[in-house]
């Protein structure tokens, strides 16, 4: 009984503290950029970087709307057991969601954007089915992290404890996979004490889900994190930064996922990307301000321009009702 009364003390504890310390992780984040810009003797602002090649930066604007039709991809397939919604319509849901999730803590609004189109009804079970897109998506982000990070660790830096690397790899992979293809997993951890009744039954709801549907949702999760893989790839292009392919790719698995990781606020995690994206590809010297301007366009083209076209959707899906 006491152990009970203190796991949920412990929940009201996190609860309570949790926007404290996400706000603490942004003003440390915002403090931490002043400092490499301010620290940085290369800095002279953007101008500085004229010399670029506006077909990568094409190309990585192209994919933007690929990123995001393979999200609505993504979630009309989650809808198919509830509602027959259109691409079009799912995409335009999608981007409705991005535009309210942006501006709001834990991106709850996503859910209010995206269910417009779902009738109330329907709207719990289409609420569980995104958690499931929502889990493919990270459980993608830390494999690809995973093996980013030891790229980075074992081939950049030589790291004499290599073996020790591959093995955490190894071993988040196989765990991310365990977990996504059964989160029912999750009761038999410690993590349990930490996740509400209403958790605990939407991860039920997932577990029911067939394994076939699982593949395709991981399959389309995968292929959006290779968008973005090549984006950012292409705006270092872009800038005639000249990496070496693999280390490059591992630098930006690994931005992404300490990015993740990282707890943010609001405004799709503004001044964290770019705070990471500083202290990960600093380890290869490239400037400050090339790395804020890079991480700045990916953010406009990949939140930004989606987010205010998203936001022209509501206000007029919210007019016609």
């Amino acid at each position: 009984m006491s152990l009970l009364i203190f796991e949920q003390d412990l929940k009201t504890i996190l609860n309570k503290y949790l926007f404290l310390i996400k706000l603490i992780s942004v003003g440390l984040m915002i403090c931490y950029l002043g400092y490499k810009i301010y620290s940085d003797a290369s800095w002279k602002f953007f101008s500085n970087y004229k010399d670029y090649h506006i077909k990568y930066i094409s190309l990585a604007v192209l994919l933007t709307i690929v990123n995001w039709g393979l999200e609505a991809k993504k979630w009309q397939l989650l809808l198919n057991n509830i509602k027959q919604l259109s691409f079009f319509n799912c995409y335009k849901s999608v981007l409705a969601g991005l535009s309210l999730g942006i501006m709001t803590p834990n991106r709850v609004g996503n859910f209010i954007g995206r269910l417009a189109w779902v009738e109330k009804d329907q709207q719990h079970q289409a609420t569980i089915n995104t958690l499931l897109g929502n889990l493919a998506q990270f459980t993608s982000t830390l494999i690809f992290g995973s093996i980013g990070l030891f790229v980075v660790l074992v081939y950049q830096f030589s790291f004499k404890y290599a073996w020790l690397i591959l093995l955490a790899s190894i071993f988040v992979i196989i765990f991310s996979f365990i977990v996504y293809f059964n989160p029912l997993l999750v009761k038999r951890t410690m993590f349990i004490r930490f996740l509400s009744d209403k958790t605990i039954n939407s991860l039920s709801s997932i577990a029911k889900t067939s394994i076939q549907f699982k593949l395709k949702i991981i399959g389309l999760s995968v292929l959006r994190y290779v968008v973005f893989l090549i984006q950012y790839f292409l705006l270092f292009k872009a800038f005639n930064v000249d990496i070496d392919i693999i280390i490059m790719l591992g630098l930006i698995s690994t931005v992404y996922l300490l990015t993740t990781l990282i707890p943010s606020i609001f405004f799709g995690k503004l001044f964290i990307r770019e705070s990471v994206a500083v202290f990960v590809f600093s380890f290869v010297d490239i400037d400050t301000p090339l790395i804020l301007l890079i991480a700045f366009i990916l953010w406009v083209i990949n939140l930004a321009i989606p987010a205010l076209l998203g936001g022209l959707i509501w206000l007029n899906k919210s007019n016609n009702k």
